[in-house]
Order: structure tokens, then C-alpha cells, then sequence
């Protein structure tokens, strides 16, 4: 699984001007748990935000114990999907892929908790939605490979 978006777009894309921000990697220092600090990317693809899931991915997500730390509904500029996307260029069906997800807007969330990245993997499911289990997003919301509510990450801070 692959980002959205390209990790030089993601800060200008959710945060528009920059702003200094805390490491994303951090201990907590007031003696607490001693997890370390991690978010990941989330974001629900246009047929996804079409189909009204976006709550149900969030409830999904606060309901496992993570934080959402911010979100935006955008509209993904074709510079971003390109530099994303670049290494599927030569395949047949990126011309598809491009205007699929410029066709309506994406809504990009980013989620922190403890092994965040390794958790929603899991809750989202198999990139392949005949594959992917109930009880995922993926096996429950899913229609077909190309056309779901199509759950893309980006480890932020990577």
C-alpha cells in the first residue's frame, strides 16, 4: 500500500502555512506510557466520501483508541497524484487512476496512537477487496478493487 500523497505535499495539503510542529516520533515525557508516538495517513477516496463512509471510518478509528489529529476534504491536485503515482506511469490503467481520483474530492485524516500504522493497516484490510475479511473496512464496505472506499497510508515522519 502506497500513500495518497507524496510526503513533500502532505504538510502544505493538511496544514497550509507551516506551522513549527513536535517531533512525530516523541516519548512522552510526564512519566506516562512510554509507547512511541506515531501518526499515520488515512485518507477515503472519492467514491468513498460519495458513498457518505467517511464517518464510519472515523468512528472505526476512535473506537480502536486513536486520535485524530487532523483532516481535510481536498480536492487532490494531478501534480501530487502524479508524483504519488509515478511509478505506475507506464501501466495501462493510470490514465484511469489519475481521473478516478481527481473525479471528486478525497478526504485525508491523520491518526496517532500507539502502532497506528500497523493497526489501521489491519483495520482497512487487503488492497485486493475479494481478499480482504470481514469485519475490515475493506471486507465491509468494499465493491470492487478499483472502485472502494479505497484506504491509502502514508507513515507520516518516516
Amino acid at each position: 500500500m502506497g500513500g495518497l500523497l507524496g510526503r513533500a505535499a502532505l504538510p502544505a495539503l493538511l496544514s497550509g502555512p507551516r506551522v513549527p510542529a513536535p517531533s512525530l516520533l516523541a516519548r512522552p515525557s510526564s512519566g506516562g506510557s512510554s509507547w512511541t508516538r506515531e501518526r499515520t495517513l488515512v485518507a477515503v477516496k472519492p467514491d468513498g466520501v460519495q458513498r457518505r463512509l467517511v464517518g464510519d471510518v472515523i468512528q472505526r478509528f476512535e473506537r480502536r483508541g486513536f486520535k485524530l489529529v487532523g483532516m481535510k476534504m481536498l480536492q487532490a491536485p494531478e501534480r501530487v497524484l502524479a508524483e504519488h503515482y509515478h511509478d505506475l506511469q507506464r501501466k495501462p490503467f493510470y490514465p484511469a487512476l489519475i481521473s478516478y481520483m481527481t473525479s471528486g474530492p478525497v478526504v485525508a485524516m491523520v491518526w496517532e496512537g500507539p502502532n497506528v500504522v500497523c493497526s489501521s493497516r489491519a483495520m482497512i484490510g487487503h488492497t485486493d477487496s475479494a481478499e480482504a475479511a470481514p469485519g475490515t473496512i475493506r471486507g465491509d464496505f468494499s465493491i470492487h478493487i478499483s472502485r472502494m472506499p479505497g484506504f491509502l497510508f502514508l507513515t507520516v515522519g518516516d
